[in-house]
């Protein structure tokens, strides 16, 4: 094509219809100016039949825009006019350098198609006459595109300050832009044909039941031409049957998978099976990994072995427990296997690494301690990858690329932070590392508990000791059980004076009182426990303490109180009017608090704790506990039973141990207890069950 003519008389064409509209333009202001509105209307419809047939597209703003440059040269002051003389106009710049760009462009050559419409990396160049042909590699030609494109970057920095003036230009270029070479669409289908004519049907023919590749044979050119061949031909023939027949194939092994998986929370976890929130969180986190999966196996640069697998196993051991963490690392790994076409390499190095990140986690103290277990299931995958390399003599490139992956897959366990935080509060799960900061004397509740209710928070700080010891004992939630204990009894807070342990010599508020007001009040802390935990945004785990400590139990001194007082033969005093609201505790470390409550309460009343009376003692409350049916539903054993007392005592003789005297200090206490005795006999009466922290109260009875 000869194009630089052509492009020429498009400039050309470009310029008088401008010129003309100028002209136009310039009789329009000059009519207004003498007030002939008649022929300033009709110059002002023959500008817009002049930019309607111009062969310069613009739009009505850009037309504004060249038109408001074009006046202000020409009706500006006769000062700015004589500045403007020598300066080319706006419309004559831009045509210039369109026409610049223009012959720049068709020097390379400009296609009248888009480049990426061409497949093919050289093109054949034939002249008019079909006597020449020239081959040029198409990264050396431009495109319609790629033109437009290129003159738009060359306004766009001519005119860096000015993105109108870039737009206007670019519309010039477009104006006279003219093409240099036309696709010949019907001799190139041609050539196509000829050269497919002259293809040989069996260049390549690999013959039934012959070998293509030995094992250890370098892959030569022809070789994996063969293997490529091989490939098209398994999917030609299989079609999409075989994509939708792996996909089944995959879902159905997955499923089979995960049925294990629930089968066994739903046999031997049922506490977690029954928890719809727990179900959902663990399926959450199973779709989160068998996508990445998916994508792991749709774009092979990504990797299994990057795939953070070890996260879930982690967080579940932290929220459940080993066993469950354990199997579901199993279930994933098993999954990612099958998923690899059974790749047992893939499989043990996840199992492997996520046992090792598991064990590392199982009794965590702190959130800083994940980062030790990152370490952890670096070394597991690390081990295995290595000993895999030694074994099967795997490419050292293979090799390296899966171990760094593996790397990667280790460094994303520090997510496993952030991640319990959130599913802590959205799925109102409590673990261990929420445990252990509750368990804080420091923290502002238990700090209001000992400013408010000091006789109480030491009661309580005794009776966590005993609790944790118990649970330990019996293989319970040692840490579970001392943070209930801690926050069982925040209620008294509001009342402390009617507690005894938070009592002073001189008076007690219940003497005043009728026993049935004195067992509300006592029963009340119960449920102001619960409204201030709730304040303070205790976890519902810690919460459950709070009434259960108590269960259904009686409060027994002020019921026989109540009896004792009634003179009324006719009229019974009801028992149901002197039980706490309950629940009972319905697990292992609920009874162990209920129990360690009593007993520390208890001990106290005894004026010389012996062995033998500290034994009486326990096993007393034990047998009241036990016959009221407040442990029924905590599966206590009585193995369990048999270990916690014996905890119990261990620690009761330890804190009641006996002192030795100083000199004088015998003779001295001997005097105070005759000098007492000589103002006041006092008899000390106790009821059989004495409630848990001073909640029953010991009776001071002075005879008549």
């Amino acid at each position: 094509v000869d194009a630089k003519p052509k492009m020429m008389a498009k400039r050309d064409t470009v310029s008088n219809q401008l010129d003309r509209v100028f002209e136009v333009y310039k009789r329009y202001q000059e009519n207004l100016a003498v007030d002939s509105l008649a022929w300033a209307t009709q110059d002002s419809l023959n500008i817009v039949d002049l930019k309607r047939t111009a062969l310069l597209r613009l739009t009505q703003q850009q037309w504004n825009f060249l038109i408001a440059s074009y006046h202000e040269r020409e009706f500006a002051d006769s000062l700015r006019r004589v500045q403007l003389a020598d300066e080319p106009r706006l419309d004559e710049v831009l045509l210039q350098e369109a026409w610049s760009i223009g012959t720049q462009l068709l020097n390379v050559g400009i296609l009248d198609i888009q480049l990426d419409s061409i497949y093919t990396d050289e093109i054949s160049i034939r002249r008019d006459d079909e006597s020449i042909v020239v081959r040029k590699n198409k990264a050396n030609l431009f495109g319609l595109d790629e033109a437009f494109v290129f003159a738009q970057d060359r306004y766009t920095s001519m005119f860096a300050d000015d993105p109108q003036r870039a737009k206007l230009g670019a519309a010039f270029f477009r104006a006279i832009f003219q093409h240099s070479l036309s696709f010949m669409r019907a001799e190139t289908y041609r050539e196509w044909r000829r050269k497919e004519e002259r293809i040989s049907p069996t260049r390549g023919m690999v013959p039934a039941a012959s070998v293509i590749v030995n094992n250890g044979e370098i892959v030569t050119e022809e070789i994996k031409r063969r293997l490529d061949s091989l490939g098209r031909e398994q999917q030609e023939r299989s079609g999409n049957q075989l994509q939708w027949k792996v996909a089944l194939g995959q879902f159905t092994l997955a499923l089979a998978t995960l049925l294990i998986f629930f089968l066994y929370l739903f046999v031997l976890r049922r506490r977690v099976f029954d928890n719809n929130k727990h179900i959902l969180l663990i399926a959450l986190l199973f779709i989160g990994i068998i996508g990445s999966f998916a994508i792991a196996i749709r774009y092979p640069w990504a990797g299994m072995y990057a795939v953070p697998v070890a996260v879930i196993p982690l967080m579940m051991t932290v929220m459940f427990d080993s066993r469950v963490a354990l199997f579901g690392l199993w279930t994933l790994a098993f999954i990612g296997g099958h998923f690899l076409n059974y790749d047992f390499e893939y499989t043990f190095a996840t199992i492997f690494a996520g046992t090792l990140g598991i064990f590392s986690v199982r009794d965590i103290k702190n959130r800083g301690q994940i980062f030790l277990s990152a370490a952890a299931v670096a070394i597991g995958y690390a081990v295995v990858l290595g000993a895999s390399w030694l074994l099967y003599d795997v490419p050292i490139e293979l090799w390296s690329n899966d171990f760094g992956r593996a790397m990667i897959n280790a460094a994303q366990v520090i997510v496993v932070v952030p991640l319990l935080w959130v599913f802590e509060r959205a799925f109102d799960i409590t673990t261990d590392l929420t445990l252990l900061e509750l368990s804080d004397t420091n923290r502002p509740l238990l700090k209001e508990l000992s400013l408010r209710a000091p006789g109480t928070f030491n009661h309580t700080l005794q009776v966590a000791n005993l609790a944790e010891a118990a649970a330990d004992a019996i293989g319970a939630n040692a840490l579970l059980a001392r943070v209930g204990a801690l926050y069982h009894d925040v209620g008294k807070m509001i009342k402390p004076e009617y507690f005894v342990e938070n009592q002073r010599a001189g008076g007690n508020p219940h003497d005043h009182l009728k026993p049935r007001m004195s067992a509300l009040i006592i029963a009340s802390h119960v449920k102001e426990g619960l409204e201030i935990g709730k304040n303070y945004n205790l976890p519902n785990r810690v919460l459950e303490f709070i009434p259960m400590h108590h269960g259904t139990s009686l409060i027994e001194y002020f019921y026989r109180k109540a009896q004792a007082d009634n003179t009324d033969e006719q009229s019974d005093v009801l028992e149901s009017e002197f039980r706490y609201p309950g629940p009972r505790p319905n697990s292992r470390e609920a009874g162990i608090l209920m129990l360690a409550d009593s007993v520390e309460a208890a001990s106290r009343s005894i004026s010389e704790p012996t062995h033998k009376r500290l034994e009486s003692m326990v096993e007393g409350i034990f047998k009241s506990r036990v016959n009221d049916g407040q442990l029924d539903e905590t599966d206590l054993t009585f193995n369990d039973l048999y270990k916690i007392k014996e905890t119990f005592l261990e620690m009761l003789l330890g804190i009641h141990h006996g002192r030795v005297k100083y000199p004088g200090q015998a003779e001295a206490e001997a005097a105070a207890e005759l000098e007492a005795e000589e103002e006041v006999p006092v008899v000390e009466v106790r009821p059989p069950d004495i409630e848990g922290g001073g909640d029953g109260q010991a009776e001071q009875i002075t005879p008549e």
